[in-house]
């Protein structure tokens, strides 16, 4: 199982105003994170909070990338935590070629977790989520999640995910074998 740091959150309060600025910011000190943005929309299957999200992919698919994300509509608790706290580091994602494990393996060190089962924007089902609290972190979430595939704009599930084992098999039966 293979399990990298993939990227550092960001909760802001204009989405379009953070991607430019950190634009800025990555074109002087990382320029290889401005190479590839992905972005993306969706609300979480388990409340409902509409979320838009830029992320500035590192080059290194295990290095470490830098995200943006906003409430995609007012009304919702990412607005309250926003006029309470400011601006923030929300969590840090930690990604898995094998979610179930790598969950397993948290449980199995008692370690917290928010949730009893995960979670997953309504765009993306094949994205599994959940998270240490903050009181274990001491500060931000942390997010564990499905390992997944930067393309053009879009995450898609890795094809080397356990999850995908039989697919990757019956096409190397079918084309190979």
């Amino acid at each position: 199982m293979g399990i990298h740091i993939d990227h550092i959150s960001l909760l802001v309060k204009d989405l379009a105003q953070a991607e430019e600025d950190w634009r800025q910011i990555l074109e002087v000190l990382a320029p290889g994170h401005t190479m590839k943005v992905t972005r993306g929309e969706g609300a979480d299957d388990m409340d409902g909070t509409p979320m838009a999200w830029v992320t500035f992919q590192n080059p290194d698919p295990t290095g470490v990338s830098i995200q943006l994300w906003s409430p995609a509509e007012p009304g919702h608790w990412p607005d309250k935590v926003l006029a309470k706290k400011g601006e923030y580091v929300h969590h840090i994602a930690f990604c898995s070629d094998d979610f179930d494990t790598m969950i397993d393996g948290v449980r199995d060190a008692d370690i917290p977790l928010v949730m009893e089962e995960p979670s997953h924007p309504d765009t993306q089902p094949w994205l599994k989520w959940n998270f240490i609290p903050p009181s274990k972190a001491h500060g931000p979430l942390i997010e564990l999640a499905t390992r997944y595939l930067s393309v053009g704009e879009e995450w898609l599930p890795h094809p080397d995910n356990a999850e995908n084992q039989p697919l990757a098999d019956e096409l190397h039966g079918r084309y190979s074998g």
